[in-house]
């Protein structure tokens, strides 16, 4: 069973009406749930860190509301200065790991201040984050650094820190004394909006039962799986995996986790919901890497979008029918910080459940 794929790059020129039809059968396919059964349909949300499970939980709360208060809007602005400033330190580690030396000479000064700082021991306010602008600027610029950050996309500090480009390349805006996060900056900033394992949008209740790699945290039996893998990371080291050995990639690491989820014994007649997230990093990915390093026995044009795409489809498809071939399965490329790309995912979601778990119900 395939489904079309959902695509990231969205059209530009119809973008606002495209988005009134959006949010029209949005509200279309709510009242449908409603209607349906007054018990919330339960949906499980799975998938290995990184792999964009908490963005797009940010992104259902920016869909739907309630809208983030004050607080936690400046609990992200603390967030993000962590983001920043440890990202940055990161990078400037396997700098001198690499043994680039800096293009600008006055850098060795702004990487003493940069290194000396211990973010988990800081309050960072604007006005103690603003003293850091310029060295963070200066490191940023550098050949040196952007050297360093080219060759780490493969290891584990891009998987760890793959928001840090965002944050450095718009740190004119939140580097200034009165700044606030944008929803964007919260999509990117590491901090979880939420504390609570499981969450109701609409009349689907969201539950997170994979923190343990287990099914029995769950808050409800599920009849519906929607699991979350990073399509980008095919060649990016998984640091301390769980069912695989040291080495393997996190896409690897994705393959087997969801192997052995649908082959829970409470999970086997589940609708399977797959994201390949990070679409967009993935389209970047494929212009320059090989995906055969990682897939010898991938077939097609490594730098053919199209054809990576279907042979990571057909990847996951493979481990369904290894466990038990009757999982309904679905599939949609996602981009988790890309607002529109997830409603209309989303919304696809919700569709399936309706048609897939709700058919003998009668709808008036």
């Amino acid at each position: 069973m395939s489904k079309k794929f959902c695509w990231s790059f969205l059209p530009t020129v119809s973008d606002s009406k495209q988005e009134r039809v959006a949010r029209k059968r949005s509200r279309e396919i709510d009242v449908m749930l409603k209607r349906t059964s007054q018990l919330p349909v339960v949906l499980l949300l799975a998938g290995n860190r990184h792999s964009g499970k908490s963005t797009f939980i940010k992104q259902i709360r920016i869909i739907s509301g309630p809208e983030f208060s004050q607080q936690e809007l400046i609990d992200f602005r603390q967030s993000v200065y962590q983001d920043v400033i440890e990202g940055l330190q990161a990078l400037v580690k396997e700098k001198n790991k690499m043994g680039i030396p800096w293009e600008n000479s006055a850098n060795e000064m702004h990487e003493m201040l940069m290194m000396s700082v211990e973010t988990w021991k800081m309050n960072l306010e604007p006005h103690k984050f603003q003293g850091f602008v310029t060295a963070i600027n200066s490191l940023w610029n550098d050949s040196g650094i952007q050297e360093a950050y080219s060759k780490t996309k493969e290891i584990i500090l891009f998987v760890r820190y793959g928001s840090v480009k965002y944050f450095l390349n718009n740190m004119n805006r939140i580097g200034q004394l009165n700044y606030i996060p944008c929803k964007q900056d919260i999509l990117y900033a590491r901090k979880s909006c939420t504390t609570s394992s499981y969450f109701v949008h609409r009349n689907i209740l969201i539950t997170e039962g994979c923190a343990t790699r287990r099914f029995d945290g769950c808050h409800s039996i599920p009849k519906n799986i929607l699991f979350m893998a990073a399509a980008s990371e095919f060649d990016q080291v998984m640091d301390e995996p769980y069912y695989t050995s040291n080495g393997s990639t996190s896409l690897v690491e994705s393959l087997e986790f969801f192997k052995v989820l649908l082959g829970h014994s409470l999970l086997r007649k589940c609708t399977t919901i797959l994201f390949l997230n990070k679409t967009d990093l993935l389209a970047e990915k494929v212009q320059t890497a090989d995906i055969r390093k990682n897939f010898p026995e991938f077939q097609g044009d490594p730098h053919s979008l199209e054809d990576v795409q279907r042979f990571l489809v057909e990847c996951f498809r493979e481990r369904i029918t290894t466990v038990d071939g009757s999982h309904p399965f679905f599939y949609h490329f996602t981009t988790a910080v890309d607002t529109e790309n997830i409603r209309i995912a989303f919304d696809s979601v919700k569709e399936t459940i309706i048609q897939e778990n709700l058919k003998n119900v009668k709808i008036p």
